[in-house]
Parts: C-alpha cells; structure tokens; sequence
C-alpha cells in the first residue's frame, strides 16, 4: 500500500474512535486535546478565514494537493476547492454560530490530525440551520510549516 493509502485508513480508523461514544453531551476536558498546538492554530485559522471570508487565507493553509470530501463530493486539489466550494463554504460558514463540542489534535511527527464535532447553527437562504458537523483535518510539516493536505465534512 502507498504511504499516503496507509494514512488515508489511519485517519478513518482514529476517527471512528473518537467518534464512537457521540452524543455524551458532557463537555470534558478529554475532549478538548492538543488545542495549543501549531497545527491547531492552522485548523483555527482556517475556520477563521472561512467565515470572515478571506479566501486567500483559505488557500494558503491548504496544500496545493489538498483533498476534501464534503456532502458526498470529492476536490482534489486547492485550485479545484477554490473554483468549486469554496464561496459556497465562505458564504454559509459567515453567517453560521458554531459551537465546538470536542476538539483533539494528535502529532505524529510530521503528521497531525484534527478531529472535531460541533453544532451549526444560523440562518441560510431563508432556512433555520441547527446540525451536528463532524470534521477531520490531516496536515503535514513540510519545510517547517503545517499545511492542511486532507478535509473529511460529515
């Protein structure tokens, strides 16, 4: 298997872990984990961006080969992501409140994945919005800086 395979079935195995016991509803400080770390800061900032609509902000955290599953779809790459979801992700997320109910960041050398559960809440083209989001974010070190190589939205 190619090592990128290998880290795709990582991520899949380590969040259906965290995942496992949803709906505890008990904020836990086990459930918020690594939070101060770099890559962290990376998935903050990230977030950030989204919903104060900086797009170029967006795409400089994300590796030029990034890969995002979202709502059954598939981008693979930043260039793909900026011409296709992206707006749609700027325009909802800013006018969306989210809570985080659980956040882990796990290191792995150069390898960090962030896992997370939160609750979505707004109004979006007229519609009352209140959902459960799951998210997974890889990134990788590469000449010292962290940047996002995978998105998985559920």
């Amino acid at each position: 298997m190619n090592k990128l395979f290998q880290m795709f079935v990582f991520v899949l195995i380590i969040s259906n872990s965290l995942y496992a016991h949803e709906g505890s509803g008990h904020k836990n400080k086990d459930l918020f984990q690594g939070n101060e770390s770099t890559p962290a800061k990376v998935v903050i900032e990230f977030h950030n961006a989204l919903r104060s609509s900086k797009k170029d902000e967006v795409i400089k955290l994300l590796e030029k080969s990034v890969l995002i599953y979202e709502g059954g779809g598939v981008e693979r790459s930043a260039k793909e992501y900026s011409s296709h979801h992206l707006l749609a992700d700027i325009a909802f997320m800013s006018e969306m409140e989210v809570e985080l109910i659980e956040h882990q960041v796990k290191i792995y050398n150069n390898i960090a994945i962030s896992s997370s559960r939160s609750i979505i809440k707004g109004k979006y083209k007229g519609k009352t919005i209140e959902k459960t989001n799951m998210e997974t974010i890889v990134l990788r070190k590469s000449n010292g800086k962290w940047k996002i190589i995978n998105i998985h939205w559920s």
